[in-house]
């Protein structure tokens, strides 16, 4: 472990969630708003992964985590993103039609990439414009010996392995992604992993707040859990920042605690990041010119069958030092970070059970603030699901949900998927009714998507 005297400072600027001010909340969502409305901001979703951890030789965005809508990771974020434009528009051009779909790319690797095509081509994009949305191969390494030689996968082929989640940049800028977005007029990305599955998808506030700060490069963190926490924390570095892996901290330094008595190193990275697209070029340029890789030990499949040995790879925060304008903002994990890393059935933590539970509840939450009464019979899971194309956020489901019993986790009007009269006629009756907000406890959340399903639908 890392000697305390080398050991970088903590960052102290990060944003948290209980200093923002109603003012800063309504500036921020408008800015994202705008950003999304008029196409400056764009997705990129880093998708290389299969699922073999999970059991699954398919790419990790296909992967169903059993949520009672059986939607695989690719169609809750496609949906997310549906909703969001819908919203923006509604918010920036007071109108139902969408005239600047955002732009959304999608980095898979040469073992996930025709499979997720297929995905998305099959599905009808899931309700996107295929000419939104953009696939992209991250690059490959060689894989080597303990001894630094090449292993061979066949008698005449190099064992190859993806270049990690920092050959994001470089994979950008040789498809054609980089000038694709400064074609289209992006100027901004709003970046996340397909295995996220509470994820919000160019969440306005997030993206509007570091617009403002005019950051080049803005990461959404979490407090730390505990000290000893298995996650990289947040560090100064150059003008910039920089990342400090958990097997690099002195364990004395993971158990410091401030004057104000929070941990001195707490907030992690959860690899949810918005970069300007001139600073992605600007890394992309600096990683062609580093030879700077991060060994790891796996097992490689050769000629000789499995063997031990070393992968190369790049981190997407290798070169965040660079930056010059940072933006943190803290979230809450309840509300926007459930990943899918561990396999199913193995009581461990970060896995599609862990995942499910935590998108259940989340909707329970919102259906109860507004108004509604969840009854799930015994049994059942504890929850249960509303559409990304409902509500992206809790929002607009006051008028559905009023004085409502909802018993099965699987609802058909929650899922958007009853006839637009029920809607129509929910939307009326809450207005005849004059259904009161204003004393939902949940309205700090509403609030930051002001327009409800009834103005979408009239």
């Amino acid at each position: 472990s890392a000697s305390t005297d080398t050991l970088p400072e903590p960052i102290e600027n990060v944003k948290m969630r209980q200093a923002i001010t109603p003012l800063e909340n309504i500036r921020w969502v408008n800015l994202g708003y705008s950003l999304i409305a008029q196409g400056k901001l764009a997705v990129v979703i880093m998708a290389g992964g299969q699922g073999t951890r999970l059991g699954s030789s398919a790419p990790k965005g296909c992967y169903d985590i059993c949520l009672p809508s059986k939607k695989s990771l690719f169609q809750l974020q496609a949906e997310k993103i549906r909703r969001i434009q819908q919203l923006a528009a509604m918010a920036y051009y007071a109108t139902k039609s969408i005239r600047n779909k955002m732009h959304v790319y999608i980095m898979t690797s040469p073992m996930t990439h025709e499979e997720t095509r297929k995905h998305f081509e099959s599905s009808n994009y899931f309700g996107l414009d295929p000419e939104q949305v953009h696939f992209f191969q991250q690059g490959t390494m060689p894989c080597l010996t303990s001894e630094g030689k090449l292993i061979l996968e066949a008698p005449s082929k190099i064992a190859r392995s993806p270049d990690g989640n920092g050959g994001l940049f470089t994979a950008l800028l040789d498809s054609g992604c980089i000038d694709h977005m400064k074609s289209v007029g992006v100027q901004c990305v709003d970046v996340n992993c397909v295995d996220n599955a509470l994820v919000k998808v160019a969440d306005p506030m997030f993206n509007g707040y570091c617009w403002e700060l005019s950051a080049e490069c803005g990461c959404r963190t979490l407090a730390k859990g505990s000290p000893l926490e298995k996650v990289g924390v947040f560090v100064k570095a150059g003008t910039g920042i920089a990342v400090r892996e958990y097997s690099e901290m002195p364990t004395n330094e993971m158990h410091a605690i401030t004057e104000t008595g929070r941990l001195k190193y707490n907030w992690s990275n959860i690899c949810m990041h918005h970069f300007s697209v001139s600073f992605m070029q600007e890394i992309a340029n600096a990683m062609r010119a580093s030879d700077m890789y991060h060994v790891a030990h796996k097992k490689i499949p050769s000629r000789d069958g499995s063997v031990q040995g070393i992968k190369l790879e790049q981190f997407i925060f290798d070169h965040f030092p660079l930056a010059r304008r940072v933006a943190l903002l803290e979230v809450n994990r309840s509300e926007e970070f459930a990943p899918v890393k561990n396999a199913p059935n193995e009581d461990k933590p970060d896995s599609p059970e862990t995942a499910r539970a935590a998108v259940l509840k989340l909707h329970k939450g919102w259906i109860e603030a507004a108004g509604g009464v969840v009854k799930i019979s015994k049994g059942s899971p504890d929850g249960l699901e509303v559409s990304p194309l409902l509500s992206y956020g809790g929002e607009g489901l006051d008028h559905l949900c009023y004085r409502k019993t909802f018993r099965s986790a699987y609802d058909v009007m929650l899922q958007g998927l009853a006839p637009m009269h029920i809607y129509k006629a929910a939307a009326a009756k809450s207005l005849q009714s004059g259904v009161d907000q204003s004393t939902n406890p949940f309205r700090a959340v509403t609030d930051l998507f002001n327009r409800t399903i009834s103005d979408l639908i009239h």
